[in-house]
């Protein structure tokens, strides 16, 4: 499985996906942890220093999931005109993180980031509007934290069916559990996004 930046590889089984591996404009760092006797600090953000996240971001709203084991949530994004970049980071458990790319003005346009999640190594993501994301749980009660640069858009929230990357899941994607509202989101090439919102 790819984790982090990866290296690219073309994909001869899915005519969707251009390739496996990097996406333009994602960030993924290693989140500093710091064991003691009473437990762990690890800290997923600090716009105070550049050298762990170099690009400016501004907390609008920050919340938690909480996911059992085989649960996939996404592919889920906010398009125009309220269009949201988000952090998330792996707060508790274990998951395998998917990226898609959907800026058709891309160098990296329909690729595919895989990055694999562990709290006993904290990661955080940041991942640019124009970017889908989703995630299968693989340990029971596994968090991630997100924080979105900007409010949530009923009208502008959207997203398609996780199918897409069934053949880079350790399980069928049948098998998986997900919201009766990300099991009915169409395929991706059926997908069309479409904001009731005006502005």
């Amino acid at each position: 499985m790819l984790s982090g930046w990866g290296a690219c590889m073309l994909n001869e089984t899915n005519p969707i996906i251009t390739t496996t591996g990097h996406i333009d404009d994602v960030c993924v760092w290693p989140v500093p942890s710091y064991p003691d006797a009473r437990g762990r600090l690890f800290k997923a953000y600090s716009s105070a220093n550049v050298e762990l996240f170099p690009i400016p971001f501004v907390t609008y709203e920050h919340f938690f999931t909480e996911s059992n084991l085989n649960v996939f949530r996404g592919m889920h994004f906010q398009g125009y005109p309220h269009a949201v970049s988000k952090i998330i980071s792996i707060v508790q458990g274990s998951a395998i993180d998917f990226l898609f790319d959907m800026r058709e003005n891309s160098a990296t346009f329909k690729n595919l980031q895989i990055v694999n999640l562990n709290a006993a190594n904290p990661t955080s993501i940041f991942i640019p509007t124009g970017v889908a994301h989703g995630y299968l749980a693989t340990s029971d009660k596994t968090i991630i934290s997100y924080r979105m640069n900007g409010p949530f858009c009923a009208d502008c929230d959207s997203g398609f069916s996780g199918k897409l990357f069934a053949e880079f899941l350790p399980i069928p994607f049948s098998k998986t559990i997900q919201s009766a509202r990300d099991a009915d989101l169409l395929n991706f090439d059926q997908h069309k996004y479409v904001s009731k919102c005006e502005g």
